[in-house]
C-alpha cells in the first residue's frame, strides 16, 4: 500500500470506528491539556505549591497520553506494517515513554535538572493509555 493509501484507511477507521475515534479523541483532548498547561504555566499564576507541582508534571503526564494514542492510531501509518492491537499497543507504550525519558535527558544536557516527578508521570500517561485502549479493544 502507498503512503496515500494508508493514510485514507487511518481517517476512515478514525471516522466510522468508534474505537479508534475515541482514542483519537484521547490524543486531541490530550494535547489541548498540554498547551492550555503550557499557557497556565506561562503566565506564571503562583496559586499554591500543589499547583505549582501539578504545573510543572501535568504536561509530561498528557504528552505521554498524546504520543502513545497518536503512535497506535498511526502506527500502520509510521512503521509500514500493520500489527495485532496488543503489538501496536505495547511499541506504541514504549516508544512513547522512552521517547520522553530521553526528552528528560537532553533538558539535563541544556542545563535544567532531570524530574523524577516528570519521569513517573510519563509512566503514568502511558499506562492509563495503554489500559484505556487495551479496554477499548477487548469489547
Amino acid at each position: 500500500m502507498s503512503f496515500a493509501e494508508i493514510k485514507d484507511e487511518i481517517k476512515l477507521q478514525i471516522r466510522h470506528d468508534k474505537k479508534y475515534k475515541y482514542v483519537w479523541s484521547w490524543a486531541l483532548v490530550s494535547i489541548i491539556c498540554v498547551f492550555a498547561l503550557k499557557w497556565f504555566r506561562y503566565r506564571q499564576f503562583e496559586l499554591s505549591p500543589t499547583v505549582d507541582f501539578l504545573q510543572g508534571v501535568l504536561p509530561n503526564f498528557f504528552a505521554a497520553t498524546t504520543f502513545t494514542a497518536g503512535f497506535f492510531i498511526y502506527y500502520k501509518l509510521i512503521f509500514r506494517t500493520d500489527n495485532t492491537t496488543d503489538n501496536k499497543l505495547t511499541i506504541s507504550s514504549a516508544i512513547s515513554f522512552f521517547g520522553l525519558v530521553i526528552w528528560e535527558f537532553i533538558q539535563l544536557m541544556m542545563g535544567s535538572p532531570i524530574d523524577i516527578y516528570d519521569i513517573f508521570t510519563t509512566f503514568l500517561g502511558c499506562l492509563i493509555t495503554f489500559i484505556f485502549v487495551k479496554f477499548l479493544f477487548s469489547k
